[in-house]
């Protein structure tokens, strides 16, 4: 049994929850938000979610977790048959994840504790933002997944990434800066019709929502 700790609102954790439902492996979720507690640094170093505990043994960091779903579930892959098609979904990957999610982070903060960045700040914010989905724009295949034919490691970033950035750069930076990626609202329609996209979704917001109520 696989173990999966996180929250339903993280894109890291949801691009593995997707990847679990995609290849048909049972699993538990368990509600674990990040923090510095000593029994969760024992299973993720450095506090961070997600994290899956696999028959007792954990292992962090999402990526990793991805490559070890790979190994030990070679079928339904979630890579593409090349050499060259596999490199270029880790590489739309890293992009969204280290060029858009991460420049957008600080706004998380300011989505759930209330509050905006002031201008010098949230117009640094919207340029580099810009710039990583210029650069996701530029490798994008829409063929009819982001990296060709095959639903991949890029399509489970996406699906965590674009839904978190376009509200929070909409909400707090007044656009919707995914929309610099072409096509991409007809492809996150595409991705919707996925039955595993459709459900992590679904759970999201449910997730989302109650944290607001509460805070509110």
């Amino acid at each position: 049994m696989i173990k999966l700790h996180g929250v339903s609102f993280s894109p890291y954790y949801n691009k593995v929850k997707i990847a679990l439902l995609e290849k048909g492996v049972n699993f538990q979720e368990v509600l674990t938000p990040p923090s510095q507690d000593e029994w969760l640094l024992e299973k993720s170093p450095m506090g961070k979610i997600p994290f899956v505990e696999i028959n007792g043994r954990p292992l962090a960091e999402s990526t990793v977790i991805l490559e070890w779903l790979e190994d030990a579930y070679p079928t339904a892959s979630l890579l593409p048959p090349t050499p060259n098609g596999r490199a270029l979904a880790r590489e739309l990957m890293l992009l969204l994840e280290l060029y858009v999610m991460l420049p957008a982070q600080p706004l998380v903060g300011y989505l759930l504790k209330g509050g905006r960045p002031d201008a010098a700040k949230a117009e640094e914010m919207r340029q580099a933002i810009a710039r990583g989905m210029g650069a996701v724009a530029q490798l994008a295949q829409h063929g009819p997944w982001l990296a060709g034919d095959v639903f991949s490691f890029a399509d489970l970033s996406a699906a965590g990434v674009l839904p978190t950035v376009a509200q929070l750069s909409q909400a707090l930076l007044g656009e919707n800066l995914t929309q610099r990626l072409p096509g991409v609202a007809e492809y996150l329609q595409k991705l919707g019709q996925r039955p595993s996209v459709a459900r992590v979704w679904a759970d999201r917001e449910a997730a989302l929502a109650a944290f607001m109520a509460r805070r509110g």
